[in-house]
This record gives C-alpha cells, structure tokens and sequence, in this order.
C-alpha cells in the first residue's frame, strides 16, 4: 500500500521548529523542509558627491540599515519510482525578515522532473548554468560583499545576465566517476506572457561544464537571452577554477557580455579570492574584481572586499564584512547587488563602500 503526503502537510511543516526540519522518510517518499536565515547590520555610503540623498533609489549618503541576504524557505522531495528512476521536486521562497515584500509563492528555483539514469531532467524556473558558475568561482554572494555587482552585470543600471530562467527545461549528468558534471538549458517566453502562451522568440539556453578532482574545481558557462534588453540579444561566457591546499583556498574568475543594444554589456571583466582558516572555527577572506572599459567608454571599475567568518556551530557562521567598489569616470558599479537584499547605488564615477555585521543560519 503507497503512503500518501495529506494536502495540508507541507503547511504543517512550515510551522515546525527548525529542529524538527530534515528529511522525513514516507514510504516510497521523501518531504525535506529546509531554508537559511541571513540577516546582517550594514553602514553602507554610495558617495554621492554633489548629488542628493535618494534611498528610494539606493543613494545612501552614510546610513545604517537590517537586510536579508537571499533568506530563503523551501520544500522539496522525492517519490522514488524503482531503483533508476524518481520523481523530484522544489518549491522555493525567499522570506524578508527586515521588511515584508509581495515576492509571489515559489520565486525562486522552482522545479519538477526526473531522476532518470540519464540524467536529472526538471521543467520550471530554476537558475541558468552561467549564472550558478559565477556564483560557484567566487566568494562571498550573499554577503554586502556580493560579486555579483560586477560578475553578471555592466556598469550603467540595473540590466544583467545572472538571472533565472523561466518556462524552462533543464538537464544535468555526471561522468567518469562524478568528476565530470554537463547542464544544459533552454527556457521560452522569457518576457512577461503570464497567462497565455510562451513566446519563443524571447528564449534563452545556457549551458556548463564542471570538473571536481581532489582540492580543483574548474568550470566553464555560456547563457545567450533573445530580446533581453531594448529588443536585442545578450549573451555571457564564464570560465575559473578554485584550488584547495591545506588551509588557504584560491579562485580566479573570467566573465565575458556581449549585447547587440546595451553598449555598457559588452565589457570583459575577471578577478579573483583566497580563503585562509585560520583555525577551525575561523576564516579569512579577501577577493577583487575588475571590470574593463565597455562599448560605453570610460567606466572601468574595481570592487575590493575583505570578509571575517567565524564559524560558530555547524549550522550557524558569524561574520564581518568590508567592500568597496571604485569606479572610473562614468562607471557606476554597485558593492552590493541582489543576493544582499539592499542594493547600493552610485553615481557616475562614485565609490560605493559598505561595512556590515551578519549572520547565516541554515537548516
């Protein structure tokens, strides 16, 4: 006789103590509650200049502030079907313990497929490989310190390539012995259709590559968006390694755009981290990252950040971050960027700098 999960269980489950959260066998199922807390006290200055203080726009002039950095809440599973095949599923949420947001129920990586012996196959909305491999080859992204202010993103606004992909179909597969990893991805109908039917001519795909032997990790991503921006295409390729040797840990990053309309998205940018524990319950941080010169002209930016990690309990890290981004001319690269919560701005030729207290707490 299968066992069956009730309708109103995942709801039940939500209203659990974290304690109580982990996988919960059911039978042929398997109903998982997990998430992450990641709250952080930031002074955060956008070095304004001249120009007036406007927080609605995330022009601070030196100000405290709370925010949640990517504090997520999930349910997943797994009904296995027989030893090589099972059903899989996600549905994921970010929660705003500083500030209540209209997000919508699973915004983010939101799924069902197919555990199959060739491979793991889901249909939703789920983060594209390039986006995942500049998150992978660097440090510190949901922290005041997020790279993703420069990996990801021109200089000139909000436009960007580490985005999640909507209406798609993702597929993924280890080789010789799990060291090799392939994904590949296609999503229709990425502008707005809700309601009716894709538009494939707003596509996207994306695909990587991963090698883990030993301490290496090395990967390389590609992502290419129909009619993203001002009706045109854009497209990114990325590329690093991380190595592990002892204590220290370093990364190099390369990150390419290309975009037919938005001159600021046609730039190269590259950088890199190392990571030292110190001792076990303690780690250092520091990573730079450098965006070159765009079609735009004369906005090359740096972002320099140095992060203290003590690791409290298994589940719990305490740290303190500093960031800066220096910016060149009519460059106006952020030093924080969506995974921190609040953004912060600049204008043309500032230098954006924040410190920050915070916590992650995952279960």
């Amino acid at each position: 006789m299968k066992t069956k999960i009730a309708p109103a269980l995942p709801v039940l489950l939500v209203g659990l103590m974290p304690a109580l959260a982990g996988a919960i066998p059911l039978a042929d199922e398997k109903l998982e509650i997990y998430g992450a807390l990641r709250l952080s006290v930031d002074y955060a200055d956008s070095d304004l200049g001249n120009t007036p203080e406007d927080p609605s726009l995330g022009l601070v002039d030196g100000g405290h502030g709370l925010s949640t950095n990517t504090s997520v809440l999930g349910l997943r599973g797994r009904y296995t079907m027989d030893d090589r095949y099972g059903l899989v599923w996600q549905v994921e949420q970010n929660i705003d313990p500083d500030s209540p947001r209209d997000r919508g129920i699973g915004n983010r990586d939101t799924f069902a497929g197919f555990d199959t012996p060739a491979g793991l196959i889901r249909f939703g909305i789920m983060d594209t490989p390039y986006k995942r491999n500049g998150i992978r080859m660097t440090r510190f992204t949901t922290t005041v310190a997020d790279p993703q202010a420069i990996i990801g993103r021109g200089g000139g606004g909000n436009p960007r390539l580490s985005l999640r992909a909507e209406n798609s179909i993702r597929w993924d597969r280890k080789f010789l012995d799990k060291r090799l990893q392939l994904a590949l991805q296609y999503g229709a109908g990425q502008q707005d259709t809700d309601g009716v039917t894709d538009d494939n001519d707003s596509k996207m795909w994306s695909g990587a590559a991963i090698w883990r032997q030993s301490g290496l990790v090395a990967s390389v991503a590609y992502a290419d968006w129909s009619e993203l921006y001002a009706g045109g295409d854009v497209s990114g390729l990325n590329g690093g390694l991380n190595y592990r040797f002892g204590a220290v840990t370093v990364g190099a990053i390369f990150d390419r755009l290309e975009a037919d309309e938005v001159a600021y998205l046609k730039r190269d940018a590259w950088g890199g981290f190392v990571t030292w524990d110190l001792r076990r319950d303690f780690t250092l941080g520091a990573q730079w990252l450098h965006a070159d010169e765009s079609d735009a002209g004369d906005d090359e930016a740096d972002q320099y950040s140095l992060v203290g990690t003590w690791h409290a309990a298994p589940a719990l890290d305490l740290y303190a971050a500093a960031t800066t981004t220096v910016n060149q001319g009519q460059g106006q690269y952020r030093t924080a960027d969506y995974a921190h919560g609040d953004r912060i701005n600049t204008v043309a030729g500032g230098d954006p700098r924040a410190l920050s207290l915070g916590m992650a707490f995952k279960f």
